[in-house]
This record gives C-alpha cells, sequence and structure tokens, in this order.
C-alpha cells in the first residue's frame, strides 16, 4: 500500500528537471507529502536530497524544519526515480 495521498504518482516536470540538475553522484531524492487533514497543503510535495555532501545521509520519516516551514505535516512516502518520473515507495 503506498503512503501517498490525492493521486499524486509523479513531480511536475519543470520540478523533475531542476531535481535533475542538482542530483550528485550517491545521491537520492526523497518526496515527503503534506498529510495534515486540517491544512490547505493536504497533499502537497516537497523534496529532499540525501546523501553524501548532503545534510541528511538517509531520510527522515518527516521532512526537517526549514526556512520553507515547519515539517512536522509532511511524511516520507518515496523517492523520485528519474527513469519514469514517478515516486517510488522507500523500502526500509
Amino acid at each position: 500500500m503506498t503512503k501517498l495521498i490525492l493521486g499524486t504518482e509523479k513531480p511536475d516536470l519543470a520540478v523533475l528537471t531542476i531535481l535533475r540538475e542538482r542530483l550528485k553522484p550517491g545521491q537520492t531524492w526523497f518526496v515527503y507529502q503534506s498529510h495534515d487533514m486540517s491544512s490547505v497543503t493536504l497533499g502537497h510535495l516537497q523534496f529532499l536530497c540525501c546523501g553524501p555532501g548532503c545534510t541528511f545521509a538517509d531520510p527522515p520519516q518527516r521532512m526537517p524544519d526549514s526556512h520553507l516551514g515547519i515539517g512536522w505535516r509532511y511524511l516520507l512516502v518515496g523517492k523520485v526515480d528519474f527513469e519514469t518520473g514517478q515516486i517510488v515507495e522507500c523500502v526500509r
């Protein structure tokens, strides 16, 4: 069963392009989605790069707080597969 809600299977093409440009060897872009049912952000996606040279070697279960806002409502739902453009569930 997927953790994605609202039928969001892939990031926007413009977002995919930016993520591809910023990806370095050994790194992975992880996908976080707002699961706060009381917020207008329900279903919104955020992305976090993890791996060598990043703040996080492994993805946290919730999006960290940042200049973009408080991350508690964003749960880890998968990672970006750049071959298909899809969000694939992480296996832990």
